[in-house]
């Protein structure tokens, strides 16, 4: 039976991507074929990493600058671009109506995390929604290591198996079942055929709607 639902946040909850692309152009104005360059590392690499590895890997010693122009881009208009998945919202206030506890356990720092779900456009304030938040800054190592899902499962007092993680990609998959939780994807996000590739076993829910009906225990 599951008690409580930990979810990605991009390619999950929110779509990011225009957000993101538009931060990095604007970030690597500077850098000369800096664009080029970000490009060629490819854009699942890109929605992957943490944005100051991108840096590194694409400014070089331009690369503080850089995150610096990004951060404060995002945050004063590029996050303007950031939607919510249509009937998220719808979701979240059902499985909180069936009593589930929620969290979110992302690759995202946390000031951009906690900005999306206070800001996110078309929606109201979600954070409060949320027991636990995990972020870049709270674990060494990020997902496909399983460590930022057992740090919030520590933190929220959750055990694995009473818990499953919701995320649109491989990787997440591969957190989740070496974290020991049930794992959902989200066939709506960034990756649904590579989800569906890596593991063809796993659930896999088409739309923000069939959630509810595939965590362990679920109706």
């Amino acid at each position: 039976m599951t008690r409580a639902v930990l979810f990605d946040l991009d390619g999950t909850l929110v779509d990011s991507r225009p957000a993101i692309l538009d931060c990095y152009r604007a970030a690597l104005a500077p850098v000369p074929q800096g664009w080029e360059s970000l490009l060629e590392l490819g854009l699942g690499r890109v929605m992957r990493w943490r944005m100051r590895e991108v840096m590194a890997e694409v400014a070089g010693e331009l690369a503080p600058e850089c995150v610096s122009r990004y951060e404060r881009h995002y945050l004063e208009d590029g996050h303007r671009k950031v939607v919510l998945y249509q009937g998220a919202a719808d979701m979240l206030d059902a499985l909180r109506g069936q009593g589930l506890r929620l969290g979110i356990v992302t690759n995202k720092g946390r000031e951009r995390t906690e900005h999306d779900l206070r800001h996110v456009h078309g929606a109201r304030d979600l954070l409060p929604l949320f027991d636990v938040v995990v972020t870049t800054e709270d674990t060494v190592e990020r997902k496909p290591s399983p460590e930022p899902i057992l740090h919030g499962l520590r933190r929220a007092g959750w055990t694995a198996g009473d818990c499953a993680y919701v995320g649109d990609g491989p990787h997440d998959a591969e957190a989740a079942i070496a974290a020991g939780t049930a794992f959902v994807g989200a066939g709506w996000g960034y990756y649904p055929d590579e989800l569906a590739s890596a593991r063809p076993a796993l659930a896999v829910a088409a739309a923000p709607g069939d959630l509810a009906g595939l965590l362990p225990g679920g109706r």
